[in-house]
């Protein structure tokens, strides 16, 4: 094995035993710091990162470590973020200017960086290209006009941004985001509220209050559309929500199309951001086609790109991707972690969530060890949680967790 393929290994084992002390815990995430930014300020990434156009590093049946083997096809990653900005809505997703600044800079200078369609295009024709990067944006948070488009015109990205159509008519939030917000302004220190069972949930600090949020919406994923309309619905009598809080977080369609002209491209995410899994009868198709031609309306130019709410296999429903292409799509995101190569399904890209980490060594690391794994790679739980390794608060880190595991 490569030396310096043999350190990103040996960086990336994070797997921490849970009766290890506090204190172990922490040595550990120091030690993974500092070999991390060894890596990244060395320039040993830079090699690994050489590598990675020609070969994979995985572990096979009979390996005690992880070797090299030279790869087949072309490597092909995509970014997914929620939103850069901090404070408000989204209470799940906060990503500091700076920081995704950084981020854009680097890929900008280390990677080869095409719009999402072009790089569907090259999977399938399968000509041999250097490892790609594509951007996207899932739900179409208003911070994306104010705080990322400037940085993507500047580094000349052209990202991808999934709109969810109720909320580009409406400009209310999401439903999940409103489940967040009445955790964050409920009354008291507990709150009893029927789930599956009676459940009373802890709400003594903020990353109590965020946990339980998930564990709601957790639980709405997997009930019928209806019961999640009804629930939601009770749930708001009891817990009046602060409208200041909500008005003025999503774009609208004047920043939709100034972004549109200035080379950003958008994509669907549903009228209401269902798991469409859930969905009955017609309702998905209803559901795809509808927020499609809304937008084609909105923007004056075709919508052949799709992101599934929530995007984890169980979300998307048996025949999601028959319903794709009938309804005129090309493509289709998910929030599988994952490298894309030559002669996958275009219906089932994988893609790399960002969280809140503000650590750019532990950006590109995370980046090298993603094309270096190649499409054998492991899940998003491997990636290195580089908040935990900054120093970010428990709540961050278990957000960050948190919207790996579910997707929105």
């Amino acid at each position: 094995m490569q030396p310096d393929a043999q350190l990103i290994s040996v960086a990336g084992d994070n797997h921490v035993h849970s009766d290890e002390s506090s204190l172990g815990v922490r040595a550990k995430l120091t030690g993974r710091r500092v070999a991390i930014s060894g890596l990244y300020y060395s320039g040993l990434l830079r090699i690994a990162d050489r590598l990675a156009g020609s070969h994979n590093l995985n572990r096979r049946a009979g390996d005690t470590v992880p070797r090299l083997r030279r790869s087949n096809g072309s490597k092909f990653g995509i970014l997914c973020y929620h939103r850069v900005g901090t404070g408000g809505i989204p209470l799940f997703s906060q990503l500091a200017p700076r920081t995704f600044e950084a981020q854009m800079r680097h890929i900008r200078k280390h990677f080869r960086v095409v719009p999402l369609g072009q790089l569907c295009r090259e999977m399938h024709e399968g000509l041999p290209v250097k490892p790609t990067l594509a951007v996207t944006f899932d739900d179409g948070y208003r911070d994306l006009y104010t705080h990322a488009f400037p940085v993507l015109r500047e580094y000349q990205i052209p990202a991808t941004i999934y709109l969810i159509g109720e909320c580009m008519e409406t400009g209310e939030v999401p439903w999940y985001d409103r489940i967040f917000l009445a955790l964050k302004v409920a009354v008291g220190s507990t709150l009893e509220q029927e789930l599956d069972s009676p459940r009373r949930f802890n709400l003594v600090s903020p990353s109590a209050r965020a946990a339980a949020a998930w564990e709601i919406v957790s639980y709405l994923k997997t009930v019928s559309n209806l019961q999640r309309l009804n629930w939601c619905d009770a749930f708001e009598r009891r817990i009046p929500l602060p409208q200041q809080d909500l008005q003025g977080r999503m774009l609208d369609w004047q920043q939709v199309r100034e972004m549109s002209r200035g080379g950003i491209f958008f994509g669907a995410h549903t009228m209401s951001h269902p798991v469409l899994s859930r969905l009955e009868g017609p309702t998905v198709e209803v559901e795809l086609l509808s927020s499609k031609r809304l937008l084609e309306q909105g923007l004056g130019r075709s919508v052949e790109e799709f992101a599934y709410p929530f995007g984890k296999p169980e979300d998307w429903g048996v025949h999601s991707q028959d319903l794709l292409k009938r309804c005129g799509y090309r493509s289709a995101v998910t929030t599988s972690y994952g490298l894309n190569t030559t002669g996958m399904s275009v219906f089932r890209l994988r893609r790399y969530q960002i969280g809140d980490e503000n650590s750019l060594p532990g950006f590109a690391f995370n980046l090298s060890r993603m094309f270096l794994e190649g499409a054998e790679g492991e899940p998003a739980s491997s990636t290195i949680d580089t908040s935990s390794c900054v120093g970010h608060s428990g709540a961050g880190t278990e957000l960050h967790a948190q919207v790996e595991r579910i997707g929105t």
